[in-house]
């Protein structure tokens, strides 16, 4: 087969879309070798994955100067030169005109929290993105969610069918499994970033960017109720944000006396995993995701996960995390106190390593070819 990509994130975007991206196209390359795979890109401006022969640029001057028109309307006919048996926008998106071209379409839908939160994007954003989503997830041959949650909300707001859409989740990128404290018990085998000022071990740790949906202020109260309880351990944060939120995070630390490392700068993925070995727990108390890879990864890695109960959350953990409601305070200090006992880190581990093999890249790139394979 002939499989086409949208590798506009593959190449290009250093989170969630684009490490989506690259841990999925690299592991079929990996694991079926026999098909031919092309990664269609704009631009390699980000050249955060390998090129190598398998990248294609716009073919024309007015696709390389107009891109984002090329994406949308010049890139079908390259695919119908090129000889591509099927497409697969990576995230939410496929150019126009391939199903007059012959070419099967397939298309990923991580999530429509724009819809689903609105005051946290602008109007014009909204109005975008639900054009262009609807009409992909329309016209696509297949449409696979990344969980059941985001399944819901497509027939929800978009109406589209539950049986026109498959689920199939994502796996964390090899080094997570590579670096585990399966593979290597010792937490302290694994040295820390050297340009990273944190304690060597012992910390909550927590993932993603400093906006409100991820609930960050919430968590910080948390802990306030854990140190007065005599149970104050530090945090260290890795995420980016700017802007009144992600300030307010930081003068709220201080104003609580909680000891908090931000990790506000690029750590590679290895680097993210050598900071999940040392972490006594993962806390992800985000109000809603589409999937929420972290959890995976701190479950990989083998180190215990509190996270939201409801949507996607324990489609992703299931008996490996402990779950709160993400709008009480008190109750994801009581989840955080909880996971402090040895017994329960030591069920939720043990739980970990059946789960994991749910979301192994084996079982998610055998999903996606049969997909392939289906529409071929």
């Amino acid at each position: 087969m002939n499989i086409a990509f949208d590798a506009k994130r593959y190449f290009n975007n250093a989170t969630g879309l684009g490490f989506y991206s690259r841990t999925l196209v690299d592991g079929l390359c990996s694991y079926y070798p026999e098909h031919t795979y092309r990664l269609y890109t704009p631009y390699n401006k980000g050249r955060l994955g390998s090129a190598g022969d398998n990248m294609r640029l716009p073919n024309t001057l007015l696709g390389r100067i107009f891109h984002p028109i090329w994406r949308s309307h010049g890139l079908t006919r390259q695919l119908k030169h090129d000889g591509m048996d099927v497409f697969h926008g990576l995230s939410h998106e496929l150019p126009v005109g391939l199903r007059r071209s012959g070419i099967r379409s397939v298309v990923t839908m991580h999530d429509l929290i724009f819809l689903r939160y609105p005051a946290l994007y602008p109007a014009m954003d909204r109005l975008f993105y639900t054009k262009k989503y609807r009409r992909s997830a329309e016209e696509a041959d297949q449409v696979v969610a990344i969980s059941q949650q985001t399944r819901a909300d497509l027939e929800v707001y978009f109406g589209i069918s539950p049986a026109r859409v498959r689920v199939i989740g994502q796996s964390c990128d090899p080094a997570f499994a590579r670096l585990s404290l399966r593979v290597q018990p010792d937490p302290s085998a694994q040295p820390l970033p050297g340009k990273l000022s944190i304690p060597d071990q012992g910390y909550w740790m927590a993932v993603g960017s400093l906006t409100q949906r991820k609930n960050w202020h919430r968590l910080l109260d948390a802990l306030f109720i854990l140190k007065n309880q005599g149970d104050e351990l530090p945090l260290v944060v890795v995420g980016t944000g700017k802007g009144a939120y992600a300030e307010g995070l930081r003068a709220q630390a201080k104003r609580l006396g909680l000891c908090v490392y931000w990790i506000d700068g690029h750590i590679s993925t290895e680097e993210l995993a050598r900071l999940y070995r040392r972490a006594t727990a993962l806390v992800y108390p985000s109000v809603f995701e589409g999937f929420g890879i972290p959890i995976l990864e701190a479950m990989t890695i083998g180190i215990p996960v509190v996270t939201s109960c409801g949507g996607c959350f324990e489609e992703v953990g299931g008996a490996a995390a402990l779950y709160a409601d993400p709008l009480r305070v008190d109750d994801l200090a009581a989840q955080m106190g909880q996971v402090l006992a040895s017994d329960v880190r030591k069920r939720l581990v043990t739980a970990g390593t059946a789960q994991i093999n749910l979301f192994s890249p084996e079982k998610i790139c055998a999903a996606w070819m049969d997909v392939y394979q289906h529409l071929v």
